[in-house]
């Protein structure tokens, strides 16, 4: 009588093969991945409380540019509104959708929008950039920039204590 099928022995020594290439394919990955709190480029890391700060910078400036966007929605700003393309929202108008005061700082007084901007491009795509100051606190010397590029939404920041990224491509990645 014939026997038919894997041994149990092969079967093990197959899976241990497996474990191990498994091992080895996932360690490759995982030192090949940069650290999404490093923000940047391999080398350029942060603390975990610079992490921390720097993701509470994001969030305002996103807050921001959502105000913003709406700002240019409701006045005819994007492409295709009624009211043409003209119109400019303030930095009080969006100041209670974006969770700060009319003068930009938030309510503890840690950060500040320190500019604002929108506009329409030629093809009608919203082209603009929010930038946040960190002023005191355990956020002072902390600054980022969200731009609303035609490619997308580019955040850059700063942790040194310089002003805000000016352009999509200063500062570092955050």
């Amino acid at each position: 009588m014939a026997r038919a099928g894997f041994g149990l022995l092969s079967v093990l020594l197959s899976l241990l093969v497996i474990g191990l290439l498994g091992a080895v394919a996932l360690n490759h990955y995982w030192s090949a991945t940069p650290d999404p709190r490093a923000g940047g480029a391999p080398g350029e890391s942060v603390s975990p409380d610079q992490s921390a700060r720097l993701a509470e910078a994001q969030a305002l400036s996103s807050r921001a540019m959502t105000a913003l966007t709406l700002c240019a929605q409701t006045t005819g700003m994007a492409a295709g509104m009624p009211g043409g393309a003209g119109g400019r929202c303030s930095l009080a108008e969006i100041a209670s959708g974006a969770g700060v005061g009319p003068n930009g700082v938030t309510a503890d007084g840690r950060w500040q929008i320190s500019s604002a901007e929108i506009s329409a491009g030629g093809s009608g795509a919203l082209t603009g950039q929010v930038s946040i100051t960190g002023l005191g606190g355990n956020a002072a010397g902390f600054s980022a920039s969200l731009f609303a590029t035609p490619g997308g939404m580019v955040s850059r920041c700063d942790v040194g204590g310089a002003p805000p990224p000016p352009s999509p491509s200063s500062g570092r990645g955050c």
